[in-house]
């Protein structure tokens, strides 16, 4: 009896493995909590994405800056900026934004035509820092689409108001590289060196860039993207 019954209690001491129901439960259950937590991880993501660009660009005003005091007060050229300011950065790597998964790219920022390059829409264009009026309401250096051209600008006057630029070729240059690739909007830096992020407030704005809408005159009337380029470009 005392045999049987301690074969019986070291039976019992056994440890049990899971049920398959039990398996499936703890899979569903952490399923769900990936799914809870995998959206805030890729916000997380594109928020330091975000930080770092504008860290780039801060450190491409310093340089564009810096290269007026050694050149006369001298704005660099928008279309060859990136050749005259490699002298004052570090690494090659601040001409690009973190948000380009495109290992080719070599430059993912543009500077406003009217800060040494060409007048356009009848908006002269400053060739001296010290001309540039109220520089913290200026802008000067913009994230934009990586196949886009350096020198930026996005406007059109058409003799009584002003609209988007239709789009050019290639059709990823649309809008003249404006992009929304930091959850909808893009860094920008001003004359006094200070950046911001600015998020597209017209969903318009959004479409156009996207190739959503094909006609840049539905997404123009009162827009208040389309207002804000307009005071940071051409007053």
């Amino acid at each position: 009896m005392t045999r049987t019954n301690g074969k019986r209690a070291r039976l019992g001491c056994r440890r049990r493995g899971f049920t398959l129901t039990e398996l499936l439960v703890v899979i569903s259950i952490i399923a769900l909590m990936v799914s809870i937590t995998l959206p805030t991880l890729t916000r997380a993501q594109r928020d330091g994405e975000s930080v770092h660009c504008l860290a780039n660009e801060h450190q491409l005003m310093l340089a564009w800056l810096q290269y007026a005091v050694d050149c006369d007060d001298a704005l660099c050229n928008p279309d060859s900026y990136q050749t005259a300011l490699r002298r004052y950065t570090q690494m090659d790597e601040v001409f690009v934004c973190k948000g380009v998964q495109d290992e080719r790219v070599t430059n993912s920022y543009g500077i406003s035509s009217v800060m040494g390059g060409d007048a356009r829409d009848g908006i002269a264009s400053d060739e001296k820092l010290h001309s540039v009026s109220h520089p913290s309401q200026r802008m000067v250096l913009v994230d934009v689409e990586s196949a886009s051209q350096t020198c930026f600008w996005p406007l059109l006057w058409n003799r009584t108001q002003w609209k988007w630029r239709p789009w050019s070729w290639p059709p990823s240059s649309s809008l003249q590289g404006m992009t929304a690739r930091h959850s909808n909007g893009c860094n920008m830096s001003f004359a006094d060196g200070h950046g911001q992020y600015r998020h597209w407030k017209d969903g318009r704005t959004v479409k156009l860039i996207k190739g959503r809408i094909a006609d840049s005159d539905k997404a123009s009337g009162d827009n208040r993207d389309l207002e804000y380029m307009v005071k940071i470009l051409a007053h």
